[in-house]
């Protein structure tokens, strides 16, 4: 343990022993350099707890960290670099592979490989952008922008979350009662079909935005860099 481990919190603690024994199993790195390592962290954490910030808040999970020092590449643009309708449609996109693919999973296990399962493929896919749209629509307004020199009023974090439940609930509820004559159940081939286009458009979205490294929710892995980066920039 380091000299300051023992005024970290026990959650904090068992972030720098679940680090640390990654640290360990890497020989990426000299000795040396894993006690520095585990150092600054701590430090870091310690400062951060006194602020009310969690590890989780800081760093993610210690494999995320880990990866940090061990594959350090980082996307070279920021959140705030990349436009709602990028963000919300990497988002969307994702949900709809998921939904199809797991449609497509439980047909496949079905009596029959015809039978109808799972919802409405308009339904799905409006669900879908509309759930994309909410999520980014929320997290652009939680994650800090270094470059807005003159920040607005924010909106409080408890009522942007009752907006955000309302806005899903009042979306989900809407698109449940599209008529099945436009909003067909699609079979097994159909949900793998919508899997592969979702896939595709997956693809050439990010294309075009520029970002080839940006994990499977490319929000996800932003909006964690930019918490990574703020709390660097208050040391």
């Amino acid at each position: 343990m380091t000299q300051v481990d023992p005024q970290l919190s026990k959650k904090n603690q068992d972030f720098i022993f679940r680090f640390k024994k990654g640290l360990s199993e890497t020989d990426k790195l000299t000795d040396e350099r894993k006690e520095e390592i585990v150092q600054t962290v701590s430090e870091k954490l310690y400062t951060g707890q006194k602020a009310g910030k969690t590890a989780a808040q800081m760093y993610g999970s210690p494999a995320q960290l880990l990866q940090q020092y061990l594959n350090p590449r980082r996307l070279a643009k920021k959140f705030h670099d990349y436009s709602f309708t990028f963000l919300a449609t990497d988002t969307a996109l994702v949900l709809v592979m998921f939904l199809s693919g797991f449609f497509a999973v439980t047909m496949s296990f079905g009596k029959s490989s015809s039978e109808s399962q799972g919802i409405g493929v308009v339904s799905m896919l409006l669900l879908s952008f509309w759930g994309g749209a909410i999520y980014t629509f929320a997290m652009q307004r939680l994650v800090p922008n270094p470059k807005d020199k003159n920040p607005k009023k924010k909106m409080p974090t408890w009522l942007l979350l009752i907006v955000v439940a309302i806005l899903w609930v009042a979306g989900f509820t809407a698109f449940m009662f599209i008529p099945t004559v436009v909003n067909p159940i699609l079979p097994l081939f159909g949900n793998v079909l919508v899997l592969a286009l979702a896939w595709l458009a997956y693809l050439l979205n990010r294309k075009h935005a520029g970002l080839e490294h940006g994990g499977i929710l490319a929000i996800s892995k932003l909006s964690q860099q930019a918490r990574v980066d703020e709390a660097n920039q208050k040391e």
